[in-house]
C-alpha cells in the first residue's frame, strides 16, 4: 500500500477577506480523486457579552468539503485539518480557535499537526462516491485575556488515500 496525498493551503479567518474557495486537487497517479472546498474563509461575529459569558463565539459559516473519485478502484480516503499559523496573534493561542464535523458535537482545538476529521472507503460510482462534510469552527473567549484586536490565521485541509 501506499498513501498518496494532496493538500489545500488555508485561508484568512480575518472576516475583511471575502474569498470563495472551491479548489480541485491535481490527479493522483492511477488513483484519480477529487477535493473541493467551499467556504473556505471562516468569519466570526463581533463578540457580545452573551459570547464572552458563554466562553465562545461561533464562526458564521463552515468549511464544506466534498471527495468524488474519478478513476480506479477501491479507497481509503482521509480528510485531516491543521494550523499553519502558531498562534493566532495579539496573545491568542491557536487552540482557541476549535473546530467540528457537522455531524458530531465534540468540539476539538486546532493544533499545528493533523487532526483526522474523516475517513471513508470510496469505491468510484458506488460506496461513498461522492461523499462530504462540514467544518464548524468556533473561538474560545475570555474577559481577562483577549484584547480587543483582530485575530487571524490559517488552516490546512489535506485529502489522504490509501490505495491496494
Amino acid at each position: 500500500m501506499r498513501a498518496l496525498q494532496r493538500k489545500l493551503r488555508g485561508v484568512s479567518t480575518r472576516a475583511a477577506i471575502a474569498l470563495a474557495l472551491a479548489l480541485t486537487a491535481t490527479p493522483l497517479v492511477a488513483q484519480k480523486t477529487n477535493l473541493s472546498v467551499a467556504g473556505g474563509t471562516i468569519t466570526f461575529p463581533a463578540p457580545t457579552a452573551a459570547d464572552y459569558i458563554a466562553g465562545f463565539v461561533t464562526a458564521t459559516n463552515g468549511a464544506t468539503f466534498t471527495i468524488n473519485a474519478q478513476t480506479g478502484v477501491s479507497r481509503t480516503t482521509t480528510v485531516s485539518l491543521r494550523s499553519t499559523s502558531a498562534d493566532l496573534g495579539n496573545g491568542k493561542l491557536i487552540g482557541d480557535l476549535q473546530w467540528r464535523r457537522s455531524d458530531l458535537a465534540a468540539w476539538n482545538s486546532i493544533t499545528l499537526t493533523d487532526a483526522q476529521v474523516e475517513q471513508r472507503v470510496v469505491v468510484r460510482n458506488g460506496l461513498n462516491d461522492p461523499w462530504g462534510n462540514t467544518i464548524f469552527f468556533r473561538m474560545v473567549l475570555n474577559w481577562t485575556t483577549d484584547a480587543p484586536a483582530t485575530y487571524t490565521g490559517n488552516y490546512q485541509i489535506t485529502l489522504s488515500q490509501t490505495v491496494p
